[in-house]
């Protein structure tokens, strides 16, 4: 059941994607991307990191000189990704290339809700048509040939 459960909240996450923000800033504590236009160094509290290209998290304040982000992901020129525990960093906007703000998608919801269902309905299908089980021999047992030699074997037996 666990399993099952966090099958499905991946599938359910896949139903979010980053958009790009037009003329208008997303409101406060939306979730945001940050890409930047050029690599550069971020400080976050006592360890500073190197060459970053984006910056992914809750955004704090969205002025018209800078962006505050509380950083949880960052990812840096040579492809590597950085986890942070949330720690507020304020960006230029002349540094900043493009924000893109975590937004439903309504086709991917739409396909993870129309694949559940058929899976619902195949199974409630699957479980009605079902045979009743047999009495006696199991049903996976007659047409194997180890089971054909065994029954040939007490025929002869029992003729003898």
């Amino acid at each position: 059941m666990r399993g099952l459960l966090s099958v499905l909240l991946v599938v359910v996450g896949g139903c979010y994607s980053y958009v790009a923000v037009g003329g208008s800033a997303p409101a406060n504590g939306a979730d945001v991307q940050v890409q930047l236009a050029a690599p550069r160094d971020v400080v976050l509290q006592d360890v500073t990191v190197h060459g970053i290209l984006a910056l992914q998290g809750r955004l704090l304040a969205g002025g018209t000189d800078s962006v505050a982000v509380a950083v949880v992901r960052l990812w840096g020129q040579e492809g590597r990704t950085y986890e942070a525990t949330g720690i507020g960093v304020s960006l230029p906007r002349q540094d900043i290339a493009a924000v893109r703000e975590k937004r439903a998608s309504p086709m991917r919801s739409a396909l993870v809700i129309g694949s559940g269902a058929a899976g619902i309905v195949a199974t409630i299908l699957g479980v009605a048509t079902r045979a009743p089980p047999t009495r006696g021999r199991s049903s996976r047992c007659r047409d194997t040939p180890r089971c054909s030699r065994n029954r040939r074997d007490r025929a002869r037996r029992i003729a003898r």
